[in-house]
């Protein structure tokens, strides 16, 4: 393995860097986008006993003790009752964008990275083809192991560049989809909470 990275290569280490980076991010948001660090079943059930009771104080006492986005979320709805009912929407909305932007944490990462890595493969080509003619300018085309190191060098690049992009794509797109259901989720909460919170009792 060793061997295959120095045949490609300076240009093989940022590359090899850049797929640590994405394997690490990906699997960090795998462990953190899961429902219950969101939208915890046992939270929201105790959480809808209360609304469904009126019991408005101990749901905020609730939600303080919990630390997750739908509890953060609950404890803004409940902490200003006293706004009119459009207002309390706009901030529920505004509460729950905010919540959400945590879901998209490190997916500008995913993306550059799944950007980056086929141009530096791409460079890695550019530059082993350059090699390749200097040698050919200076010994001609009889010294093929001369050829060979070049032209090497451009191939393992470009593969490793694309062996990167590819699965950092798959991640990236893994990820959006297990957000935007994450983020689904969440409105659907929010929108039970405030339901419950004006129903007529």
């Amino acid at each position: 393995m060793f061997e295959i990275i120095q045949k490609g290569g300076v240009l093989m280490y940022p590359i090899i860097a850049l797929s640590v980076i994405s394997l690490a991010v990906f699997l960090e948001r795998l462990f953190t986008l899961r429902k219950n660090n969101f939208v915890p079943s046992t939270f929201m059930e105790k959480l809808y006993i209360y609304l469904e009771k009126k019991d408005f104080e101990d749901a905020k006492n609730l939600c303080e003790l919990q630390k997750n986005p739908m509890s953060e979320i609950a404890y803004e709805i409940l902490n200003n009752l006293d706004l009119p009912v459009t207002r309390l929407m706009e901030l529920a909305e505004e509460t729950g964008r905010f919540q959400a932007s945590k879901l998209e944490r490190f997916l500008p990462t995913l993306q550059t990275i799944g950007n980056i890595a086929p141009l530096l493969g791409l460079l890695g080509t550019v530059l082993g083809m350059i090699k390749t003619f200097i040698v050919i300018s200076e010994q001609g085309v009889g010294n093929a192991q001369a050829l060979a190191g070049g032209i090497s060098e451009a191939l393992l690049t470009t593969a490793a560049g694309l062996s990167v992009a590819i699965p950092t794509v798959l991640f990236y797109h893994i990820v959006r989809h297990r957000s935007e259901k994450l983020t689904l989720e969440m409105e659907k909460a929010t929108a039970k909470v405030i339901n419950l919170i004006f129903k007529e009792g």
